[in-house]
């Protein structure tokens, strides 16, 4: 059975649990652009870049943001260029805006994407430039087909950060936190997040808020516990993630493909 769908999952974390972290994530939010959507991994392929990939280190040591584009960054366009020319090739790229959600236009990580890596991308399909991972596909594109191939390049970007949106899973939250130390002000934070889930997204730094019981300790944790359709209804940054990855109509058309 061939893919319907080869997603490349990019994330600006390094640690050991960034990648299982952020295709839980993901796959989460596919569950919400289709209803009773069938993610087996022979039909949706969610993939990381191979470990000893140099564009790995443009990615973990946030040299994409460096202008002009490092050598290792350059490396990271061909890749993404490359999987984008792939039938059924998708790229989801992973990066915190790095600012509450009602401030988020000033976003200095968004507005680097754009101008960086998603130019730097057009620019590789359109032929100029580095060439991509396999110079055997260089593109030879119409301006239609670049648009089309860029519209298959995807953004999670969560205001403040990852964990903005992973201790959303406040049932799991609660006792990681009470477990390392009693805090009645983390305990009362928890209880308002759990009410109301569009709190997270104006918490400057959450991570550095619970550093002392939490922090990035239990990421991959919260992540299988996340409640995907909960903090989606409350209309902040996974909700606009969602509804990037839902305008994307090859990506819904590929998950919507019934199984043979």
């Amino acid at each position: 059975m061939s893919a319907r769908a080869r997603i490349l999952a990019l994330t600006e974390d390094s640690g050991r649990q960034a990648q299982p972290t952020l295709q839980r994530i993901l796959r989460e939010a596919l569950k919400l652009l289709v209803v009773g959507v069938d993610l087996n991994p022979t039909r949706i392929r969610i993939e990381p870049l191979p470990e000893n990939d140099r564009a790995l280190h443009a990615i973990h040591a946030n040299q994409w943001k460096a202008h002009p584009p490092t050598r290792d960054t350059v490396i990271l366009l061909g890749a993404i260029a490359t999987r984008l020319m792939e039938p059924g090739g998708f790229v989801v790229f992973h990066f915190d805006t790095d600012r509450v959600w009602s401030k988020r236009e000033s976003s200095e990580n968004r507005q680097k994407f754009e101008a960086i890596i998603r130019n730097g991308v057009r620019r590789v399909l359109q032929g100029e430039g580095a060439p991509p991972v396999n110079p055997r596909t260089r593109p030879s594109l119409t301006a239609t087909q670049v648009e089309a191939a860029l519209n298959r390049l995807l953004i999670l970007s969560p205001c403040y950060s990852i964990e903005s949106w992973l201790y959303q899973a406040t049932n799991e939250l609660h006792p990681l936190c009470q477990g390392r130390h009693a805090s009645q002000e983390h305990e009362q934070l928890i209880a308002e997040w759990a009410i109301d889930r569009t709190r997270l997204d104006e918490v400057h730094q959450p991570k550095v808020m619970m550093e002392k019981c939490v922090a990035d300790h239990h990421n991959e944790t919260l992540a299988q516990s996340f409640p995907a359709e909960d903090v989606w209804l409350a209309e902040r940054s996974f909700h606009e993630s969602v509804e990037r990855l839902k305008a994307c109509t090859a990506l819904v058309e590929a998950l919507s493909h019934p199984a043979s």
